[in-house]
């Protein structure tokens, strides 16, 4: 078994303290978080170590690996700390906010010799196995337009129960907290968008940053992505809900979080029925698959699809969508650059 640790006892810490414990792969050792209320309220074995310092629980514990599940504005300064401290580091989306943070880290734990795994579960959900597999066999041919509807509902409380969250500097909203999933799916079926065209607002929430808005991605091939992204929805979720459409027909995952086959009229496939299934939360059954595959590719020493090296072109996508926004302009992407937004280095002083 694995040595693990986690850093950050927050609302996603239940979820992967639970898929670690039940893939059996993963000794959980220690816990930590700066708030003493979150460390001695988590509602977990008592003997296990808890502190208030990642550092010292680094230091004291002989650890394989280290999940980060602190709020997004954090992670570039603690893999920072932890490379060559560690040998493994699992992170929580998005690995750093910052496009010159993500090569920066990247580039650091490389040279450490520390390994990075970012957390995108969604593409281990069946629904979003079989999109991938669809596009890998070419059963699709040529498709032209994808629409992307993520209607949620995160009210004041949500925001205020941490004081980081809707915010620049630790967070930014609903694109990249809750829509970087749904855009990372698209990415890695299409590749790098060529041109982006973004509105956002403020709709009802009493944040900083944007709870709603609307994103047109561009491909030299023609196609056309829109994506429609809310978290002002009341008073409950409704869908997150990825449709694609080819030349030879339709496929449309939908249901509240990707996890029901809606539609599927592609040709000469094989599917006898939908996959559907139920979810008990939005962040769906993935994390234990994502906590296996990442045993299995430290434990063989493979290459993983959730590398870190990986996303840096991600975080560039997120951080040009928002300067369409910020300058209310298409964007014509250059993956190879580093854009600058207000995501990460702003935080309003008002």
């Amino acid at each position: 078994m694995l040595r693990i640790g986690i850093i950050g006892c927050g609302r996603i810490f239940k979820k992967h303290f639970e898929s670690i414990k039940k893939s059996n792969l993963y000794e959980l050792v220690a816990i930590t978080d700066i708030d003493k209320s979150k460390l001695n309220n988590t509602l977990i074995n008592n003997n296990l170590t808890r502190y208030v310092d990642y550092n010292t629980m680094v230091i004291n514990e002989d650890l394989d690996i280290v999940s980060i599940l602190t709020d997004s504005g954090s992670h570039e300064v603690i893999i920072n700390n932890l490379a060559g401290k560690v040998r493994n580091i699992i992170v929580e989306k998005p690995f750093t906010l910052t496009s010159s943070g993500a090569d920066k880290v990247v580039e650091k734990c490389k040279n450490k010799l520390t390994r990075i795994f970012v957390v995108h579960q969604n593409r281990l959900n069946d629904t979003v196995k079989k999109l991938f597999e669809y596009k890998n066999q070419n059963l699709f041919g040529k498709i032209f337009l994808c629409s992307v509807n993520l209607y949620w509902s995160r009210t004041d409380e949500y925001y205020i129960s941490n004081s980081w969250r809707g915010k620049w500097v630790s967070d930014g909203g609903a694109i990249s907290n809750q829509g970087i999933h749904y855009i990372d799916i698209i990415h890695k079926l299409l590749g790098d968008p060529y041109t982006i065209s973004a509105e956002g607002q403020t709709a009802l929430s009493n944040i900083e940053t944007e709870d709603t808005a609307l994103i047109n991605f561009k491909y030299k091939n023609g196609c056309l992505v829109n994506f429609q992204i809310t978290t002002a929805i009341r008073p409950k979720n409704i869908e997150g809900s990825i449709s694609v459409f080819s030349e030879n027909g339709s496929f449309q995952i939908g249901g509240e979080a990707l996890n029901q086959i809606k539609n599927n009229t592609i040709r000469n496939n094989n599917e006898k029925s939908h996959i559907n299934y139920k979810i008990d939360d939005v962040y769906g059954r993935g994390h234990i698959l994502f906590y296996e595959k990442i045993y299995k590719s430290i434990i063989y020493d493979n290459k993983s699809e959730f590398e870190g090296e990986n996303f840096i072109k991600q975080i560039r996508l997120l951080n040009a969508i928002y300067l369409s926004i910020e300058n209310s302009e298409k964007i014509y992407f250059d993956p190879n650059k580093n854009y600058k937004s207000r995501l990460g280095v702003y935080e309003s002083k008002v």
